[in-house]
């Protein structure tokens, strides 16, 4: 029964497009056109996801146009045959307003919010508030380095990573520059370690024994030679470090000004537009009961 329900909806869908594409001539910018509705080649690429080969566009195209077509089909069927239409039509209206006066508010606080945020302010509400930020994730500071097994001065690179002092650190980019075929220098920020062991192919145990601090870790497969350098590491549940806490705390902290500025914005605006005469109050007795 469904399967001869769904030849039949493809059936009508099939003759109202081809009854639309019979009636008019399209111009060549218009891919399909629903009635009165066009679809134009200017937004069809405009929706286009980035990357995509030519094979995997084509097909995206192709959905999105059978996507819009079916979408005003029954977009035109529903006001044809809805009875309580002019209730949508204030829904929407109310969507309109409200999503106009969302993207005016965000756009006015962030410019006005985001420069004016200082970094003490920043760093006050994290030692305030340290124990509520926690690790979900392990992290780590470090270096890691993948060379070919054949690659020359092995036993000095070694070296050179187990230490990662200074002098060591500019020997290995040094080295990279010319032997390495992968290289991340990560000893001034926190990274996943879940990310780091995606780049080796190895089977780390759930409790990532080999991801301790002021330990190196190498290993050998298909003759690559993987080294990694773990000079800090903070695990789940440990306290976040202020660099990986000062995001959130940024969006926690805006947020608040953003609700404040919000009232201020909505109370200016009917003061002025009460004081131009604008806005006017009535009272007028409402009666309430149904």
């Amino acid at each position: 029964m469904k399967r001869i329900l769904s030849i039949i909806l493809c059936s009508i869908l099939t003759l109202l497009v081809w009854g639309c594409y019979g009636k008019h001539e399209p111009s060549h910018d218009v891919l399909a056109r629903v009635g009165e509705h066009t679809l134009t080649t200017r937004e069809v690429l405009a929706e286009v996801p980035a990357g995509l080969n030519d094979s995997a566009r084509a097909v995206f195209i192709e959905h999105y146009i059978n996507e819009w077509i079916s979408s005003q089909l029954i977009y035109d069927m529903a006001r044809k045959n809805l009875s309580n239409i002019d209730h949508l039509n204030n829904l929407v209206e109310a969507y309109r307003r409200d999503l106009y006066a969302y993207e005016y508010r965000k756009r006015l606080s962030d410019e006005r919010l985001a420069a004016d945020l200082p970094e003490d302010t920043i760093m006050a509400f994290y030692k305030a508030h340290r124990n509520e930020f926690t690790l979900q994730r392990n992290i780590a500071k470090g270096v890691f380095l993948k060379v070919p097994a054949q690659a020359p001065q092995l036993s000095a690179l070694r070296k050179w990573v187990a230490s990662a002092g200074v002098q060591d650190v500019e020997n290995i980019e040094k080295y990279a520059v010319k032997n390495a075929i992968g290289y991340d220098y990560f000893l001034d920020r926190w990274v996943n370690t879940d990310d780091l062991k995606d780049n080796i192919p190895y089977e780390f145990d759930s409790k990532a024994s080999v991801l301790k601090p002021q330990k190196m870790f190498e290993h050998k497969s298909n003759d690559m030679i993987y080294m990694l350098y773990i000079d800090s590491c903070l695990y789940v549940g440990d306290v976040m470090p202020y660099e990986v806490a000062r995001q959130r705390i940024v969006e926690i902290l805006l947020n608040e000004r953003r609700m404040s500025f919000n009232k201020e914005l909505e109370q200016a605006l009917y003061q002025e537009a009460v004081a131009d005469g604008l806005v006017e109050r009535y009272d007028v007795e409402m009666n309430t009961e149904k």
